[in-house]
């Protein structure tokens, strides 16, 4: 292909995927982008960096799989983005567009023919099923590895052509080599995936060379060695000094023969996917095959059967079709859980094979018009062509701007979900998620419960469950769901602290300390954990224990607001009012929408005589949230010990209309009336409406003599 058509090409790409995918910057964080990264402490902070090399790599950076590379890329995000959602979509996209370039990069070292590049590349780019990779942040994973094994091939294309011909430029096919080497290693880094590398390039070498089988034995003594010791080297890493404690793999229920056949059904399904992207989905069901006879798996086995037929012929004749066959299911086979994986089904797997699947496609729409097929019909043959494509291009390339709307937020994507597959537990625990984040709790209440009819051994939404019932006041419930996660997964830190809260907040400190020290026993890194054994300890009189634990929660989360709260607190008890106010700046700082932060703050201030800001504070409270009973009460304590008699009696009206039976914000309005204002008659109304709610207050001394002035 001339230069001048290859940059005009190299322009379009880019361009093009963009058009494609630009729509998906206005999108929020969805799905397990908000453990990974909006949640994520360890990304936030450089001094954590360095952990990314250690074991503590799984402990604090939400990963269940050692990807160092994925989660520096998240480093850098932030530290450009913050937690802004366009900034890391930015990024999906842009690596996204370099893998565009880097395919059609790869297609012209290995193939000759520019309409076959061409078509396979336009095919690649509004492929449907990409959709999933390039919209969740949390996915970035197949975007790098993608790029890193294109990168590896195409330089391993450059060292092979060195290698082959002998050219004597040994530096420079080394140099190449080494690049490849390199860019393999940081795609095993990125993603397991990336370990069909070698398999790829040895299939590549038989259908390339005239002489396969002796070229194919002079590289195994030669530059495959190189991808074979990489392999293992990352294998060793990966499986024994930095495998995750925490993920317990094993097949789904039934063994090995029952996961056998349903992975044959699904091979099949992704087959059928890349030919028809219809009916996507966040979450497939895909129900077990316990039986082979079963008419989907028969149906499935006959469907790859003849497929396979059809590429062992082709690959006797050396065609060039195999090639590409191969490619889509070789970079399969990490994903058709050979060894146990916990999501057996996903779009995102199919980033790298779908590769293949497009040059398939293009080969196969090419030779519509292959005159050595057949002379007869061409224009009519090559008007069937045009339209092909323009359908094809045309009509994914609306499905994907369309499809991008799916994932724009939480609420969208798993309602969408949960409508596509009513059956899917995990679509129904996410909207339940989502309509609990939002203040919707009987919403929540009901998908956490269509989720539990769905699986009913599911530990989290139990938990989840549990937490509607805590927030709707029916604590014997929520024990009850609690204690349902811990009996499924005795390893599920969460239940265990969430007993804890509801053990403090009922002053059971004892049977809350067991709980808090069990939940840091299965997950010594909990933060939230931490925190609450710190308030065990505060609430004991230990000041120092309890300092401890808020310092140890901030070590693990160092943005997580209710420790620092709760280390504020600690200070004050201490009398140490400048640092707990330092406490409570930080944490207003990371939430300036959190009532309690500022609630603290005007506490502290008050302490330190600082008036003016103490009222700045309690105001804030009052305007995040106009029925906060403590910011009110405090705002009208204050105004009172300053005199200011008007402004101290509209606060406590307001507590008091609130909270009816709020006795001391009665008692204050009768004394503000009767001592400040003189106005007997007020100060009447109030004292019967305080009798009213709690007679005994009239055996107190002060009421007493409140009484005899009033006679």
């Amino acid at each position: 292909m001339r230069l001048p058509i290859v940059t005009f090409i190299l322009i379009l790409l880019p361009f093009f995927s963009i058009a494609l995918y630009v729509n998906t910057l206005s999108g929020n964080f969805v799905y397990d982008d908000f453990k990974i990264i909006a949640e994520n402490s360890f990304i936030k902070e450089w001094q954590y960096l360095l952990k990314v090399f250690t074991k503590d790599y799984f402990f604090i950076s939400g990963e269940m799989s050692y990807r160092p590379l994925v989660t520096i890329s998240y480093f850098v995000d932030y530290a450009i983005w913050q937690v802004n959602p366009c900034g890391f979509h930015i990024t999906n996209v842009v690596l996204h567009t370099i893998n565009t370039v880097l395919f059609y990069l790869f297609l012209r070292a290995v193939l000759s023919n520019n309409k076959i590049i061409f078509l396979s590349i336009l095919f690649f780019v509004t492929h449907p099923l990409l959709v999933e990779t390039v919209n969740a942040v949390g996915y970035r994973e197949d975007l790098l590895a993608a790029a890193f094994l294109l990168v590896s091939f195409i330089y391993f294309i450059k060292s092979d052509l060195l290698f082959s011909k002998e050219t004597g430029q040994t530096t420079r096919c080394a140099f190449y080599y080494g690049i490849s080497l390199i860019s393999y290693l940081c795609a095993l880094f990125s993603k397991e995936m990336a370990i069909t590398l070698p398999a790829l390039l040895m299939v590549f070498t038989v259908f390339s060379h005239p002489k396969p089988w002796l070229s194919l034995t002079k590289r195994w003594k030669g530059i495959y060695l190189g991808y074979l010791a990489i392999s293992l080297i990352y294998l060793v890493i990966r499986f024994m000094a930095f495998s995750n404690p925490a993920f317990k793999s094993a097949y789904q229920p039934g063994g090995f023969w029952i996961n056998a056949f349903t992975m044959i059904k699904i091979l099949a399904f992704y087959v059928k996917l890349s030919f028809f992207p219809l009916h996507l989905n966040a979450d497939y069901v895909v129900p077990l095959v316990t039986r082979p006879w079963e008419g989907s798996c028969i149906l499935a086995i006959i469907f790859l059967t003849s497929i396979f037929i059809i590429g062992a012929v082709l690959c006797k004749t050396r065609n060039i079709f195999a090639v590409w066959m191969s490619w889509f299911f070789i970079t399969l086979l990490p994903v058709m859980n050979i060894i146990p994986i916990d999501n057996i089904m996903a779009e995102r797997y199919l980033y790298i094979p779908v590769m293949g699947f497009c040059v398939a496609k293009g080969i196969l729409i090419y030779r519509i018009t292959d005159r050595t097929l057949s002379p007869r019909a061409i224009p009519l043959r090559r008007i069937v062509q045009r339209a092909l494509v323009i359908l094809m291009i045309g009509g994914y390339g609306f499905v994907i701007i369309w499809k991008n709307g799916n994932w724009r937020d939480e609420l969208t994507l798993w309602t969408k979900t949960a409508t596509d597959s009513p059956n899917s537990y995990r679509a129904h625990c996410n909207l339940g998620n989502v309509y609990l984040e939002r203040g919707h709790i009987e919403r929540a209440q009901m998908e956490y419960q269509t989720a539990l009819e769905i699986n009913p051994g599911n530990a989290n939404v139990h938990s989840n469950l549990g937490n509607v019932y805590t927030k709707r006041g029916l604590l014997d419930k929520a024990s009850e769901e609690y204690h349902a996660a811990i009996r499924i997964d005795r390893n599920y830190a969460q239940p265990h602290n969430n007993l804890g809260n509801i053990y403090f907040n009922q002053g059971s400190l004892d049977q809350a300390r067991t709980e808090y020290e069990e939940a840091l026993r299965i997950k010594p890194d909990y933060a939230p954990a931490h925190n609450g054994l710190g308030n065990v300890y505060n609430d004991a009189g230990d000041l120092d224990q309890a300092m401890e634990e808020f310092k140890q929660a901030l070590a693990y989360d160092g943005t997580y607001i209710p420790a620092l709260i709760s280390l504020g607190v600690n200070y004050a008890k201490r009398g140490q009012l400048n640092e707990a106010v330092v406490a409570f700046k930080k944490a207003i700082k990371l939430d300036t929408h959190q009532p309690q932060g500022h609630y603290n703050l005007g506490l502290a201030y008050e302490k330190l005589g600082k008036h003016r800001e103490a009222v700045d504070e309690y105001n804030a409270v009052i305007r995040l949230d106009p029925k906060n009973l403590n910011g009110h009460y405090a705002l009208g304590s204050l105004y009172q010990n300053l005199g200011l008699t008007d402004k101290a009696i509209e606060a406590f009206r307001k507590t008091v209309s609130l909270n009816p039976n709020m006795t001391h914000g009665y008692k204050n309005l009768v004394f503000l009336y009767l001592n400040n204002k003189n106005d007997k008659k007020m100060a009447h109304y109030y004292l019967k409406e305080l009798l009213k709610i709690d007679p005994s207050q009239a055996q107190k001394e002060d009421v007493k003599q409140v009484l005899e002035r009033l006679k």
